[in-house]
C-alpha cells in the first residue's frame, strides 16, 4: 500500500493550553517588567548600568513613556494586595533581596554542580530559593533525592514549563521535556517498549557491533581524529535504530542536524531567567538583554526539521519498498495498519526524541573515558590484562564476554560517577504542596537535582574525585551510582541501550588502542587542562592526546 508523503514544516509544540490574552497587554506587561527589572538590578550592583536603554534613538517621549510604564510596575508590585505572610517554614537557603529574591545566589556562569554542592554544605539539604516570587529547590545529597525523587515521584516528576527551550526554541516535543499533560505517559510506554531489554539484546546489539568495528577502521586509518569518529560512531547507531539509515561520514545530513541540536542544549536547561520568570519571552528581541530570544528563535528551524526530514524521508522510503527496519518505519507501519493509537506527529515527536537523546550523552561519556584511561594509566593496564585472559588475541570483545569480565562493569561504573553526563538532571516540578522534615515545599517549585554532588558525597564516596574502580568490589563496595539515570518516574527508559553502547566501545577502545598523556615538543608528558560546559550534557572541552595500537593484539586482528 502506497502511503502518503506528509511534509510537517510547522510542528505543533505541545505547549499547554492557557487562558487567552490580548497579546497588547501580555506584551506591554513583559517589556515594563523587563525595564523594571533592568533598574533594580542596577540599583542594587547586580548589572552595570546600562550605556544607552534601548536599541533606537533616544527620543523624551520615549524615555518618558518607559520612565511612567517603570513606576506603573513598581506600584503594581508595592500596592497590589499581598497574601499573609505564611507561617510554614521553608528549607533553608540564601537571603534574598527586595523583589529579585535569590537572583544573584542561584548559581550560574559555569559548574554550576559545585556551586550548589557549596550552598547545601553552607545551609543544608534541600536549599531553597525564590527568585521573583517563585520557589526554586536544590537537591544534593543521596538521602533527599531518595525520600522526595523516588519516595513521592508522583508528587515530584512533573517538568517546568521552560519557555527557552520549549516554546521559544520549539523543543517541546522531546520527551525529556514533556510536562504530564503534553502525553509523556504515552510517549514514554513507547520509548520503553522500544528500548526494552530483549528488544535492546536482539535487534540492536548486532547494529552496534558493525558501527564499532568501523570506528576502530576509522580510527586505525586516522588515530588524530578520535573525538570526531566517537560522535559520529554514537550518531550513527541512533540513525540506524531510530530511522534506518546508514551513516557513512561527518557530513551525513543527519549528523549534522544532530550536531546543530548538541549546540542549542549548551546552556543550562532551566538556567535562563525567562524560564522562571515566563513572561519575560514577551519582549522584543532587539531589546537590551534579549540575548536569550535571539538565541532560542535561532533553534527553531533546526527543531522543526529534526521531526520533520527524517520522518518524511521514511515515510517515503516504506512507499517505495526500500525502507530498513527500523523503530519509526515499525510505529509508521502500526498507524497505518490500525494497530497503534500513535499519531503521526506523537510518531515524529519519538523519533525526534530517539534520533537527539541518546547519541550526546554516550559520546560524551566515551569521551570522558579516554581522559580517564590517560590520567590513571594503572586501571588502563588492569582492564586490557582482563581483556587478554577472557577474550584473548584472536578477536574483538563481544557482549557474550561480558558475564566473564569483572573490572571492565566497574570501570563503566566508576565513569559514569567520576564525571556524569548531566551533572545537574533535567529539572523537576512540584504537583502539589508537601512537607519535608518540618519544611514546607510548595507546589510548581522548581526543583533541581545535583547528580554530581550526590555522587561526589565524601560520606558515600572515599576520595570521590579520583579514579577508583575498585571502590565497587568487594564486601565493603561502594554504592551504585545509579542516579546518573535520573530519578523516579523520569529515570532514563534508554539505559540499557546506553550502558551496552558503553560497554562495547570501552572494551573494544581498551583492547586494541592504549591512551596516555601527550608530549610537548621536548618529548616530555603534560597532562592538559579539561573544562566541561555547562549544558545539560556536560561536554568536555576537546584535549591532546597519544593514542598508539597494542603491538601484541591490533596485528592479530587485521588492523595494522
Amino acid at each position: 500500500m502506497l502511503l502518503p508523503i506528509v511534509t510537517v514544516t510547522s510542528p505543533k509544540l505541545h505547549a499547554p493550553s492557557r487562558p487567552t490574552v490580548f497579546w497588547p497587554f501580555r506584551f506591554t506587561v513583559g517589556l515594563c517588567g523587563y525595564i523594571l527589572l533592568q533598574r533594580i538590578m542596577c540599583l542594587f550592583y547586580i548589572l552595570p548600568l546600562p550605556k544607552s536603554l534601548i536599541v533606537m534613538p533616544h527620543s523624551p517621549d520615549i524615555l518618558q513613556v518607559l520612565g511612567i510604564c517603570s513606576c506603573l510596575v513598581l506600584g503594581f508590585f508595592l500596592l497590589a494586595p499581598r497574601r499573609k505572610p505564611s507561617s510554614r517554614s521553608f528549607p533553608p537557603g540564601p537571603p534574598g533581596k527586595f523583589l529579585v529574591g535569590n537572583l544573584q545566589n542561584l548559581p550560574r556562569g559555569g559548574s554550576e554542580w559545585v556551586k550548589h554542592r557549596d550552598l547545601a554544605r553552607q545551609y543544608n539539604d534541600p536549599v531553597f530559593f525564590r527568585v521573583f516570587g517563585k520557589p526554586v529547590i536544590s537537591i544534593n545529597s543521596a538521602a533527599v533525592a531518595n525520600d522526595l525523587l523516588e519516595g513521592k515521584g508522583l508528587l515530584y516528576s512533573d517538568r517546568p514549563r521552560l519557555p527557552s527551550v520549549k516554546e521559544l526554541a520549539g523543543y517541546g516535543w522531546n520527551l525529556i521535556l514533556k510536562s504530564y499533560h503534553e502525553g509523556w505517559a504515552a510517549h514514554r510506554k513507547v520509548v520503553a517498549q522500544r528500548l526494552h531489554p530483549s528488544i535492546v539484546h536482539s535487534q540492536y546489539r548486532p547494529v552496534m557491533e558493525q558501527e564499532v568495528l568501523l570506528f576502530l577502521k576509522r580510527l586505525q586509518a586516522r588515530p588524530d581524529n578520535l573525538f570526531k569518529s566517537i560522535k559520529l560512531t554514537t550518531g550513527a547507531i541512533i540513525v540506524m535504530i531510530t530511522y534506518g539509515h546508514q551513516v557513512t561520514d561527518e557530513a551525513d545530513p543527519y549528523i549534522e542536524m544532530m550536531e546543530q541540536a548538541r549546540a542549542a542544549g549548551e546552556k543550562t536547561l532551566g538556567a535562563a531567567l525567562v524560564d522562571i520568570v515566563p513572561f519575560f519571552q514577551h519582549i522584543p528581541t532587539w531589546f537590551p538583554g534579549a540575548a536569550f530570544k535571539r538565541h532560542a528563535l535561532s533553534r527553531r528551524k533546526n527543531a522543526q526539521e529534526l521531526r520533520a526530514i527524517p520522518y518524511n524521508n521514511i515515510k517515503r522510503d516504506l512507499a517505495d519498498g526500500t525502507a530498513a527496519p527500523s523503530i519509526v518505519s515499525a510505529l509508521i507501519e502500526d498507524v497505518f495498519s490500525g494497530a497503534g493509537e500513535l499519531t503521526e506527529l506523537d510518531i515524529q515527536d519519538l523519533g525526534g526524541t530517539f534520533y537527539t537523546t541518546g547519541a550526546d550523552t554516550t559520546a560524551t561519556a566515551v569521551i570522558n573515558f579516554v581522559l580517564a584511561m590517560m590520567l590513571y594509566p594503572d586501571v588502563q593496564r588492569k582492564a586490557q590484562d582482563e581483556l587478554d585472559a577472557v577474550v584473548g588475541r584472536h578477536r574483538l570483545p563481544g557482549f557474550g564476554d561480558r558475564e566473564n569480565l569483572s573490572y571492565i562493569p566497574c570501570v563503566l561504573k566508576e565513569l559514569l560517577r567520576w564525571r556524569p553526563v548531566a551533572p545537574l538532571a533535567a529539572p523537576h516540578y512540584t504537583t502539589e504542596d508537601d512537607e519535608y522534615n518540618g519544611w514546607h515545599i510548595p507546589a510548581h517549585t522548581t526543583v533541581i537535582p545535583n547528580i554530581w554532588a550526590i555522587l561526589h558525597d565524601e560520606e558515600t564516596y572515599s576520595d570521590p574525585e579520583s579514579f577508583i574502580p575498585e571502590r565497587f568490589i568487594g564486601a565493603a563496595k561502594e554504592a551504585d551510582p545509579a542516579f546518573v539515570f535520573g530519578f523516579g518516574r523520569r529515570v532514563c527508559p534508554g539505559r540499557f541501550f546506553a550502558d551496552d553502547s558503553l560497554f562495547l566501545l570501552v572494551a573494544s577502545i581498551l583492547h586494541v588502542f592504549t591512551i596516555s598523556k601527550p608530549r610537548d615538543e621536548a618529548g616530555t608528558e603534560f597532562e592538559p587542562a579539561v573544562t566541561w560546559s555547562s549544558g545539560l550534557v556536560s561536554v568536555p572541552t576537546l584535549f591532546p592526546y597519544t593514542l598508539s595500537a597494542r603491538q601484541t593484539v591490533a596485528p592479530e586482528l587485521g588492523f595494522m
